[in-house]
């Protein structure tokens, strides 16, 4: 990696693991968070860099609700645990936030999933009113934040709180829609049905667009 490049990265596990049941299956979620600096300062502080998710509640009905406690993988909370029924949607929120930076820089948030996590048996939608998908990079599933939600936005400060998913519908929490049919359903597994968000912050100086900073700081060196 070029001396001048100085980026940061962290993730969020959201693993969906499932034990197959006569009627219904088990999803449980994982999160925790990946430090990697990978070359010393950067236009963003490793510490300023957030991506966390709320710890869902179970209802007497067997749905669930978001809380308000926050699951980042620090304290020994690794995620949420779900009871997985067919067409019962599930709410799950991975959120970025950037608390202060140090200069102009680029904001992304990879996506990687397993096999039935495919618009048919588990299905998710990323908001693409802030996050635009960045087609150029073949082989990863990679966004970058874009407060038009046209084009990528150079970021010079902090960052509120921005969700990665969209809502199923607009007076509805859940972003992970269930299939309706027991089959698919009890056909999960843990290695099919995992879920990963990683987010990054890399400088825009010196770079020609988003793909290209994203391809400079973070092509070889995650592993990917």
């Amino acid at each position: 990696m070029k001396k001048k490049t100085l980026t940061i990265a962290i993730a969020l596990v959201l693993v969906v693991a499932l034990a197959v049941g006569a009627t219904y299956a088990y999803l449980t979620a994982q999160t925790k968070t990946v430090k990697n600096t990978f070359v010393a300062g950067g236009a963003v502080d490793q510490n300023d860099l957030n991506l966390y998710e709320h710890k869902a509640k179970l209802n007497d009905d067997g749905t669930y609700t978001l809380g308000s406690e926050v699951l980042d993988g620090s304290e020994g909370k690794t995620g949420n645990e779900y009871t997985v029924m067919p067409g019962v949607n599930l709410p799950k929120d991975p959120t970025v936030k950037v608390t202060a930076a140090n200069g102009p820089y680029y904001l992304f948030v990879e996506v990687t999933k397993g096999a039935k996590v495919d618009g048919d048996t588990l299905k998710y939608t990323v908001d693409s009113s802030k996050w635009l998908r960045l087609t150029s990079i073949t082989g990863r599933e990679v966004y970058v934040y874009a407060a038009d939600g046209a084009t990528a936005t150079i970021l010079d400060g902090k960052l509120d709180a921005t969700p990665v998913l969209k809502a199923i519908s607009d007076t509805d929490s859940n972003t992970i829609q269930v299939s309706t049919d027991n089959t698919k359903v009890a056909a999960l597994t843990r290695a099919n049905s995992a879920l990963t968000f990683q987010a990054y912050a890399c400088q825009s100086a010196g770079f020609a667009d988003a793909a290209a900073a994203f391809n400079q700081c973070f092509g070889t060196t995650t592993g990917k």
